[in-house]
């Protein structure tokens, strides 16, 4: 099925721009272009980004996956990914102990024409248990492959949320920090505290999942249409995050919401 074409509200381009002009700024920045995603108004190419630090006694820098836009009405996601890339050089004894894998933009058409589907009229955020997925989640699949990540940040928003929320999936053992990084935000913006959000129960912004849970662990058996955070935690990836920022807020508020959950994991990740 495809979707009627919808007026564009966003420019790719400017996002390429913005990828081109931190490869150049970041010696260690290596962007490969997996491909194309190919619809009936152009094709728009697909970026994977890999960013390995370099600092002093760290030879094996700690593995984190970031990703945003994979709903196209959702454009906070990409807009932290490349506020991330700015203030990387800023922040060189935080992000250079880590080696980050990185997808700006997983749903490159949802994002100029600000729809949650893509061209197609898919939800490429419920096809990760697809065994023939859609081309994005197929570049999703090639750059991450089955590698278990430390950390696995994917930025998200909610156009219906008064204030912030966080999923967090951990393996069996290793405790919770979202509960630290609601409270970093929380000193600033508005959190989500209902006790059930989309239809899942919260604490103070906080929907905790972990495999010891029967009923999630059910689910992530017989649920056919994973989400990218289910893909990760099934590959062994320590700890998943999904951050939900509130759309009401500008946009230079939601990137540093993304960010100042991001710094926290990272913090932790590193005290570890």
């Amino acid at each position: 099925m495809k979707r009627a074409v919808t007026q564009k509200v966003r420019d790719y381009r400017e996002v390429v721009q913005a990828i081109d002009r931190a490869t150049q700024e970041i010696p260690s920045l290596r962007a490969v272009e997996l491909g194309a995603v190919r619809t009936e108004t152009g094709q728009y190419p697909f970026y994977h980004l890999t960013l390995k630090g370099a600092k002093t006694r760290n030879p094996k820098p700690r593995p984190v996956y970031i990703g945003g836009g994979i709903h196209g009405d959702e454009p906070g996601g990409v807009w932290a990914v490349l506020e991330f890339l700015k203030r990387y050089r800023s922040l060189p004894d935080l992000y250079q102990r880590f080696e980050f894998t990185i997808l700006p933009c997983t749903n490159p058409f949802g994002y100029e024409h600000s729809t949650r589907k893509n061209a197609a009229d898919i939800d490429l955020n419920r096809q990760f248990k697809n065994p023939s997925p859609p081309p994005e989640v197929q570049y999703v699949k090639k750059a991450v492959g089955d590698r278990p990540f430390l950390l696995a940040m994917e930025f998200h928003e909610d156009i219906d949320t008064p204030g912030f929320y966080l999923y967090e999936l951990t393996q069996d053992g290793d405790p919770s920090w979202g509960r630290e990084m609601i409270a970093r935000i929380g000193a600033k913006y508005p959190i989500n505290r209902n006790e059930e959000i989309e239809g899942l129960p919260a604490e103070e912004g906080l929907i905790h999942r972990e495999n010891s849970d029967e009923d999630f662990r059910k689910m992530l058996e017989q649920r056919p249409d994973w989400p990218q955070a289910f893909y990760h935690y099934a590959n062994g990836s320590r700890r998943c995050y999904t951050t939900e920022t509130p759309v009401h807020l500008t946009r230079e508020e939601r990137a540093e919401i993304h960010l100042l959950a991001l710094d926290t994991a990272l913090r932790k990740l590193w005290e570890s």
